[in-house]
């Protein structure tokens, strides 16, 4: 019997790591997936909070919330919008090491009228567009903005945006509200925490949602 229980678990891990079927890492009741890393630890749930099916991010203090599980080869869609002043903030990738304001990562950018540039965080990070190469290196400033490829296609604030982030096999592609706005290649870290963050002033998160992707 328990050999019979181990491979049934076993054949539901497979099936899980291969699924085509979209789950939602933000469940629209509470953040009991996700921790909360800020400047000031005891701010907590006064930064990140769930307020009828939607996730806010008051944007002070600095910081963010990110999934307890770690993905690789994913499809990520989302939708946000700004609740006051639009201002600043990003969906972090492939977080690693240890947990900090600013970890390292690869962010897609949420700043206003930049969403979809990518964001290079800490030494090591790394990236290839339109075949020039991006690397933060010991000494370096802690953070590299690659510019978007297109003119901004973000909503006017206070309306709903949509991001599709694909990462697949060693290429990331960025979409925003269905505009491919960057491509890259040959990037580091390629697995990780995936966060949203506070930077600024109140932004608001729903509909987060991950495909897993086959190698």
């Amino acid at each position: 019997m328990k050999l019979l229980l181990v491979a049934l678990l076993f054949v539901a891990t497979v099936q899980l790591s291969f699924s085509q079927k979209p789950v939602k890492l933000f469940n629209g009741k509470n953040l009991k997936n996700w921790e909360i890393v800020l400047k000031e630890e005891s701010a907590g749930t006064a930064v990140f909070y769930v307020h009828e099916g939607i996730l806010n991010a008051s944007g002070t203090p600095f910081g963010y919330i990110r999934t307890k599980q770690q993905f690789e080869n994913y499809e990520l869609t989302l939708e946000w919008r700004w609740a006051g002043e639009p201002t600043n903030s990003g969906v972090l990738l492939h977080i690693v090491g240890n947990d900090g304001v600013w970890p390292h990562c690869i962010e897609a950018q949420l700043m206003n009228q930049n969403a979809g540039d990518l964001v290079l965080m800490q030494t090591g990070a790394k990236a290839t567009v339109q075949n020039q190469s991006f690397e933060i290196k010991e000494g370096d400033r802690w953070a590299s903005v690659i510019k978007k490829q297109q003119d901004s296609s973000e909503n006017k604030p206070g309306e709903w945006n949509s991001y599709r982030i694909v990462s697949h096999n060693g290429k990331l592609e960025l979409f925003v509200n269905g505009v491919l706005q960057n491509t890259a290649s040959s990037f580091s870290p390629n697995k990780g925490y995936i966060g949203l963050q506070s930077e600024g002033s109140q932004i608001q998160f729903r509909n987060i949602m991950l495909k897993k992707l086959r190698k």
